[in-house]
């Protein structure tokens, strides 16, 4: 195991909370390497010792967000258990209000800089799904489960697929994914 220098640890960790500061207050392509450099209290050069540019800084910024949301959430062992319970869980559990600054890093002005974040996100959800030690890293689950979460993040990224305030939309969306898993996964329902 590598052990990285605290000091690395922190100057990174100085970086990525000016951004996010910075952020606040203007879109990534109007953060200059200058003023973040100034509010993190380093120089230039320290800053492309950890990031190619802003947009490296960004998309690091955004794996990270992503991945704490991610690993946040109880749900994932409820994909070989319970395929309705996952599927209610993932797409209509009650989200806890985004601090700002992960509001900052998701407003679409920014997320345009980032074209590469729904795979990050994708990759993010199926080592979530694998965490859970039941289902074998492979080339085959890697497809089934690109298939289905491809699917799943469609309908989170656009809402308007599902009217949340119709139950029997909701049921149909529950129960269609839930069918789609159950037929993708037999070998964890064929008992059911």
């Amino acid at each position: 195991m590598v052990k990285t220098d605290l000091r690395v640890t922190k100057t990174k960790r100085a970086i990525q909370q000016a951004a996010l500061s910075l952020l606040l207050k203007k879109p990534i392509n109007k953060i200059t390497i200058t003023e973040l450099a100034q509010v993190a209290l380093i120089n230039k050069g320290t800053f492309y010792l950890h990031y190619a540019d802003i947009y490296a800084l960004y998309d690091d910024l955004l794996a990270t967000a992503a991945r704490q949301t991610v690993q946040a959430s109880n749900a994932y062992p409820l994909l070989f258990q319970d395929s309705e319970t996952f599927v209610r869980e993932f797409l209509f559990a009650e989200s806890p209000e985004l601090p700002p600054t992960q509001q900052a890093l998701l407003k679409p002005e920014n997320l345009r800089f980032a074209p590469t974040f729904p795979k990050v996100l994708l990759e993010i959800f199926k080592q979530a799904i694998y965490d859970v030690g039941v289902l074998t890293p492979n080339r085959q689950n890697d497809l089934k489960l690109t298939f289905l979460l491809n699917g799943m993040i469609s309908l989170l990224v656009n809402p308007t697929l599902i009217d949340r305030d119709d139950p029997s939309c909701i049921d149909f969306t529950v129960h269609f994914i839930s069918q789609n898993i159950e037929q993708t996964f037999p070998e964890f329902y064929t008992g059911k």
